[in-house]
């Protein structure tokens, strides 16, 4: 037995202290002040378990193993801000199972020892094959639905509650409920609302082999493992929790100095972890537990009785023998400062040295962050080996090096290949495609020689009609060779000079008109040469048979018809279905007359094929380049600029290479969150990109984006001039109104109703003055899944609701949806804010035009909804049906990019 004594004995002789000891944790006067230490044990907890007990029952228990713990319960309660002081004094060792303090000046030892002397409980040695055992017992017959029944898990407090409401009568379950009580809310807590665990329930089976167990072994090992990874670093925060009895270290101080007891305080519940049942009970909502101020006067003083070491409990001996450890490291300056102890040795303040200043905590709390990923990999390595980085480069470069050579030969063979084969294909592809337009140019140039030779041929000599010039035609010259002064004339010129533009695909239907018996008669050249040519005869249908039909007599016709031969009847036209551009010149300019066997033509006015001037247009080019001809075509550059300007687009001011340039750019500028300004409103990157991508329904604000880049770009251009009109209003205007409409509808006299604030602003001027617009567009939301665009005509008192996917919802489930702004409309526009004036106010009516192009993913609704707005307003109903899916994806990049460049050209 050790040994304890009273360290301001006066006989104790004096001895100079030569031999080293454990130096502080931290430096006299460095100690971090923290708030305090958290623990899982409520400190009424064990009151409340003896309280549900009868007397019987807590004397029963006070002769077994947990004995003790009744006289705890009469003891003070844990204090939280004491427990904090002492862990800042603790003396660094390297001892694994036990802690020193430093108080008053002397050493204070707190080991399982002392552990088992102020708790009573059984601290040996775990007996083994306890676990198999257990587990055995569990696979024969689990003893938890002999306990609990059917309950899968059950708490300590529903247990006290069963308890107290004495739920359970039988005395043996009672202490059985009360020891696992007491066991896993004092001795073994992990959190504050503490579960039965059912390892613990099956080992209550045999109560008296329960209690023999060494649960005092377990509880130290759980409250040492919390005290012991906590470094300099992890002491100085403010508040610190512990695991297990933490109250053990406060009755070891108690029994240490019991100076300590002679002030006591009362102390609330919530300055400590207590549950709520201890706030709401008026009998423990006010406890006795020690004064942290007179701990700190204590501990300022010397001559203090401090036990380093506390002496045995004459009642409850402990065997020193069975609470030893295997694992525990051996230190000199621990074995010295016991040897010290034992021989009476008068300690003081000055004795104890070392320890980390506040500025050597905050340099380790910075050095320990980069190190704090690597930490968990290196803790179970116990050396480590220096390497030279640059021999282990040499290494691997010499493995390496062969296979990287054969991978670049390899490469050059490759790349070789590569280019050989490229340059085949260019020159082949340049011979074939030269080879293919000489071969066509001299079947064309034959057959226009052939015809022009019959139909000289053909004609009788008039003394007042030139010869035609005979030329030699060459590939590629062919339209200047020959004197054109006939429109249809000029389109073979037209077909000739684009002929590298188009390339009629093999499998495209081959046009003739062999089914046309009439041959019209054509003027070549200005000298009022006649001939009948089946080549300008196609030409000629393709221009003229979708406006116009020839008017000639039946003598006309028949006087024709001797005169084409059956074989030219018979060739293919090679019209490509392409309107000339320029006018009929000349279209009306006299009469041309030929002779045909030797008797005159009837006269051809061709006058008669132009309709009224008035009704025709001037021009024969189509408006809108036609979708076949781009997808079955290869056409040149000048035709697809042509395609681009007759789709109407919004938003896309640029080509598609520069669009996707720019957007490109983009993607790297927002892959960083940051925020811009759109004309007076804040967005993200994130919702710019969902402009781009559409990957979800777009939400009010990045509508309003749209919105606003249409007031602030589009409808200021130059050639939108006749759009100030029109007026873009936001999704808060539908919004408002829909949001005003109860308050609106409740009222008799609506007249009488004043709108808010925010939505006659919408519709007024900075003054307040009413704009001065023929028509309102604002986008609106069907149920916050798909969105509409609402045209609203201030002259009809009408609503149009542009609806890219009709399919989605009902005539009907519309017009519940847009019941706020038909009826309220009508009495906003009587408040002068609009220029509808009539006698009775009336509910709007609305439509849905079905000549709007329709999509079926409903993300792209919100963009769909803005450019059918401002198709309507630039071009009308008609070019809304124009609007193509594929365009989308380049309108919403485009629009993406317009609203970026407020910020900063791409």
């Amino acid at each position: 037995m050790v040994s304890a004594r009273l360290v301001e004995c006066p006989e104790s002789p004096e001895v100079v202290c030569t031999k080293p000891i454990p130096e502080m944790m931290f430096a006299a006067g460095e100690e971090p002040v923290g708030v305090r230490v958290l623990t899982y044990q409520s400190s009424g907890a064990i009151k409340r378990i003896l309280n549900t007990l009868e007397a019987e029952e807590v004397e029963i228990i006070r002769r077994s193993a947990f004995g003790k713990i009744i006289d705890i319960a009469d003891k003070p309660v844990f204090s939280g801000r004491f427990a904090r002081y002492m862990l800042s004094r603790q003396l660094k060792t390297k001892k694994k199972h036990e802690v020193w303090f430093r108080f008053a000046g002397k050493p204070v030892r707190f080991s399982l020892r002392e552990f088992a002397i102020v708790t009573g409980l059984p601290c040996g040695k775990f007996p083994r094959r306890s676990k198999l055992k257990l587990k055995q017992t569990i696979s024969e017959k689990p003893y938890w639905p002999s306990l609990f029944g059917k309950s899968d898990y059950l708490t300590v407090a529903s247990i006290i509650k069963m308890l107290r409401r004495k739920t359970v009568k039988d005395r043996d379950i009672r202490i059985k409920f009360a020891c696992l009580s007491i066991l896993e809310s004092v001795f073994l807590p992990t959190s504050l609302k503490m579960k039965i665990c059912r390892d613990h329930a099956e080992a209550i089976k045999d109560i008296e082999e329960f209690f023999s167990y060494p649960w005092g072994r377990m509880a130290f090992d759980m409250l040492m493992c919390s005290i012991k990874e906590r470094d300099e670093v992890a002491l100085t925060k403010n508040t610190i929790a512990i695991k297990g009895f933490a109250l053990a270290l406060q009755l070891v101080m108690v029994e240490a100095v019991p100076s300590l007891t002679e002030v006591v305080q009362e102390s609330c519940s919530s300055s400590e972890s207590d549950s709520e049942d201890d706030v709401l009970d008026p009998r423990w909502a006010k406890k006795q537990t020690l004064s942290p101020t007179h701990a700190r006067n204590v501990d300022k003083k010397s001559h203090v009785v401090v036990r380093s070491i506390l002496s045995q409990d004459s009642d409850r001996p402990v065997d020193e023998a069975s609470i030893l450890w295997s694992d525990e490291e051996e230190d000199e300056t621990v074995d010295n400062m016991v040897e010290l102890i034992n021989s009476n040795y008068t300690f003081v303040h000055s004795m104890f040295v070392g320890g980390v200043t506040k500025m050597e905590v905050d340099h380790m709390r910075e050095n320990s962050k980069p190190a704090m990923k690597t930490k968990k990999s290196k803790q179970h390595s116990s050396s480590t080996v220096d390497i030279d980085p640059g021999f282990v480069g040499s290494r691997v470069i010499e493995h390496i090096k062969p296979h990287v050579a054969v991978m670049e030969l390899n490469l050059n063979q490759t790349s070789r290949r590569i280019d050989s084969i490229e340059s085949y294909l260019t020159g082949y592809l340049e011979s074939l495609m030269g080879k293919f337009k000489e071969e066509m140019l001299q079947t064309i140039t034959s057959m226009v020689i052939t015809y022009l030779g019959k139909g000289h041929s053909a004609a009788p000599h008039d003394p007042h009609l030139n010869p035609p010039e005979t030329h030699n035609f060459v590939s590629g010259n062919l339209p200047c060779m020959i004197p054109l002064a006939d429109d249809n004339a000029k389109s073979i010129c037209n077909v000739m000079e684009n002929l590298s533009d188009y390339s009629t695909p093999p499998s495209s239907p081959r046009n003739c008109q062999a089914e046309n018996t009439l041959s019209p008669t054509i003027a070549l050249g200005q000298s009022g040469l006649l001939m009948s040519c089946p080549l300008y005869q196609g030409m000629a249908h393709s221009t003229h048979s979708q406006n116009h039909s020839r008017q000639i007599d039946m003598n006309q016709l028949s006087g024709v018809d001797k005169v084409v031969p059956r074989d030219l009847m018979d060739m293919p036209s090679f019209s490509l279905g392409l309107t000339q551009e320029e006018n009929m010149k000349g279209a009306g300019e006299g009469v041309v007359k030929e002779s045909v066997n030797g008797s005159p033509l009837p006269d051809l006015n061709f006058a008669d094929n132009i309709e009224d001037p008035q009704t025709s247009r001037k021009s024969k080019r189509q408006k809108m380049v036609p979708s076949d001809l781009v997808e079955n075509y290869h056409c040149g550059p000048h035709i697809l600029s042509r395609l681009r300007r007759s789709q109407k687009f919004v938003f896309i001011w640029y080509d598609q290479r520069e669009v996707e340039r720019k957007f490109l750019k983009l993607s790297h500028q927002l892959a960083c969150n940051s925020v811009i300004n759109v004309a007076g409103l804040s967005v993200s990157s994130k919702e710019i990109i969902l402009i781009a991508e559409r990957s979800r329904i777009f939400p009010p604000k990045v509508v309003d984006i749209l919105i606003h880049l249409v007031r602030s770009v589009v409808l200021q251009h130059p050639s939108n001039k006749n759009l100030h009109s029109f007026y873009f209003l936001d999704t808060k205007f539908g919004s408002a109104l829909v949001r005003s409409y109860p308050k609106f509808k409740k009222l008799k006299n609506k007249e009488s109703y004043s709108f808010p604030k925010g939505v006659l602003s919408l519709v007024n001027d900075d003054g307040g003055t009413p704009l001065q617009a023929r028509g309102y567009y604002f986008p609106f939301s069907l149920g916050k899944e798909h969105w509409v665009g609402v045209y609203f005509d201030t002259v009809q008192g009408h609503l149009s609701v542009l609806d890219c996917n009709m399919s989605y919802s009902s005539e009907a489930s519309v017009a519940k949806f847009l019941t706020p702004l038909l009826h309220m409309l009508p009495y906003l526009s009587t408040r002068g804010s609009m220029d509808i004036v009539r006698e009775e106010v009336m509910p709007f009516r609305f439509d849905r035009p079905k000549a709007v192009s329709q999509i079926d993913h409903l993300p792209d609704s919100g963009l769909m909804a803005v450019l059918l707005m401002v198709t309507h307003a630039v071009y009308g109903i008609d070019a809304c049906r124009n609007i193509s899916t594929t365009s989308l994806s380049e309108e919403g990049k485009s629009a993406a990019i317009m609203a970026y460049e407020f910020k900063e050209k791409l």
